[in-house]
């Protein structure tokens, strides 16, 4: 796959040889409860997605599920982007939800689609232009929805005893079940052979690491690019970082688990596991 990434000199440059909407990402932190900045400055050209009101469903139980095609094709067709638009996802935090919304519409079936490199702090340390939030009228999204970009709980359950990678994006601590879990009424712990990878490990200083250095993580947590990967997180938020990663290093078969976390340590019938010696 072509690369995923695009610096800030890329994108300005790409701002000047055709017409890009910018989409900001925005979700407060599940974690910390740190809200988002929703009301400052943004890039130009820029529309909002946000994870935590339209740009999600709500009528699973589940927090940040992906709306089903037609719902999230009108939400983007009222944000002025058709399946034609070139776009630019970015964050206010430097990587954190943007991962999350590249690949929500690499499952629509959008394919000029990246993702800024740093986010909005790294187009503000360029001291490039920032200004007011745009309206943009409505058009129509034609989606092209396309397989295999997420992943349901009964495909985690049957991957568990196959050569396919469950990798978890939590922290140590959530992963190996020594803390409580944010939500309540979800176990600790995690899926029976499930790889850890922190998500805040393929990044740094809000920037994703080299190719080069993220292959080197994978390399070190024992997962082998070259087979199935399915990612998981608390909300299928941060799964996206790691999948994101995993197919800037040259996975090809890679899923992220909507329900994640959320779903799986909430209902009894899936096993978990915990490292607590």
């Amino acid at each position: 796959m072509a690369s995923v990434l695009l610096s800030v000199g890329e994108l300005a440059n790409a701002m000047q040889q055709k017409p890009v909407t910018l989409v900001r990402a925005l979700m407060d932190d599940p974690v910390s409860k740190t809200p988002d900045t929703r009301t400052a400055m943004v890039l130009p050209a820029s529309v909002d997605f946000d994870l935590d009101n339209e740009g999600s469903d709500h009528t699973t139980g589940l927090p940040h599920s992906m709306p089903s095609s037609d719902d999230l094709a009108v939400y983007l067709g009222n944000q002025g982007i058709t399946a034609n638009t070139p776009i630019t996802v970015y964050d206010t935090r430097g990587i954190y939800s943007a991962p999350r919304v590249w690949w929500m519409l690499k499952a629509l079936g959008h394919q000029d689609v990246y993702i800024l490199n740093g986010g909005q702090p790294a187009w503000e340390k360029a001291t490039l232009p920032v200004s007011e939030q745009q309206q943009y009228g409505k058009l129509t999204y034609q989606a092209t929805p396309r397989p295999g970009w997420f992943a349901n709980s009964s495909a985690v359950l049957q991957a568990i005893n196959t050569e396919a990678q469950l990798i978890d994006a939590r922290s140590a601590p959530r992963f190996k079940g020594e803390v409580s879990e944010p939500r309540e009424g979800v176990r600790s712990g995690h899926m029976p052979g499930a790889f850890n990878i922190p998500f805040d490990t393929l990044l740094k200083d809000g920037y994703f690491l080299s190719v080069e250095q993220l292959k080197a993580v994978f390399d070190r947590a024992n997962v082998d690019l070259r087979k199935p990967i399915i990612c998981t997180c608390g909300s299928g938020v941060t799964a996206c970082i790691i999948a994101v990663a995993a197919v800037m290093c040259g996975a090809t078969q890679v899923s992220v688990y909507d329900g994640s976390w959320s779903e799986w340590g909430a209902d009894t019938q899936y096993p978990v596991v915990k490292d607590v010696s």
